[in-house]
């Protein structure tokens, strides 16, 4: 309480304590107890919400993220649907219903949310509501996700856009590691690792942040597809910890 009430003479901001809520992490009972005592303040689990985002320290299911599936959905009502053409419809979806999903930044949302997703833009684009059969789809849905160059609508394959935007955390990492949070590990499911090493070739500075295994310094490739025998001989906490300079001198290959 003498800290938010510090930080409420800082910055002119008062803490109405009734109105907050307390998410503890890994506690005992009795420390929830204690906790209690001196910060009275409602005590809620994960997963939470905050800033509008659901937390978890798990994979988040399609319970705590049906909130967003609402909120797509209850877009569509103020739509005049019917006095719109299909294509400005696709329009709607590409740029409004989808840019909604700007969660997927930093989250890996469940693939039963992005189906139900799928089906509110799915639904509005054929018949201009939220749920539509297969017989009202004219086109197949991974065909109406394709580019406008590739026969598409160029509407965004939301798993596809998430992983995307989710690279965007590990080029960060790797152009200004000097970044706070650029000293944590970056959850990235395989499919974003798996883009971001075809997509990047790094050019040796001082090495410190070039992984000596993983990363493709070495002729444009990577020491684990150059050399995959010796790659799985190594220690999995070695692949990811090892920079270049310090592998370099340890084995003894600076004279």
């Amino acid at each position: 309480m003498d800290i938010l009430h510090l930080f409420g003479e800082a910055s002119g901001l008062k803490t109405n304590v009734q109105k907050s809520t307390v998410v503890p992490i890994h506690c005992l009972e009795e420390h929830r107890t204690l906790l209690q005592t001196h910060l009275p303040c409602q005590i809620s689990e994960f997963p939470c919400k905050y800033l509008g985002v659901p937390h978890s320290p798990h994979k988040l299911t399609k319970a705590p993220a049906q909130p967003i599936i609402d909120r797509i959905a209850d877009r569509l009502p103020s739509w005049k649907a019917d006095l719109l053409t299909k294509a400005g419809r696709s329009v709607l979806v590409q740029y409004v219903l989808t840019s909604i999903i700007y969660l997927v930044l930093v989250l890996d949302l469940p693939t039963g949310t992005l189906q139900a997703i799928d089906k509110t833009r799915r639904g509005f684009l054929w018949r201009g509501r939220k749920d539509t059969r297969g017989g009202h789809c004219l086109i197949a849905w991974p065909k109406v996700t394709r580019p406008h160059d590739l026969g598409g609508l160029g509407i965004s394959d939301l798993q596809k856009l998430g992983w995307a935007l989710r690279l965007r955390w590990l080029w960060l990492q790797k152009t200004e590691p000097r970044k706070q949070w650029a000293f944590f590990p970056v959850h990235s499911s395989p499919q974003v690792k798996a883009f971001f090493a075809a997509a990047i070739i790094l050019e040796v500075g001082n090495g410190k942040n070039t992984c000596f295994w993983t990363d493709r310094w070495l002729g444009g490739q990577s020491l684990q597809n150059s050399f995959p025998n010796l790659f799985r001989a190594v220690a999995s906490r070695a692949r990811k910890e090892r920079c270049l300079i310090l592998s370099i001198i340890e084995h003894g290959f600076l004279t």
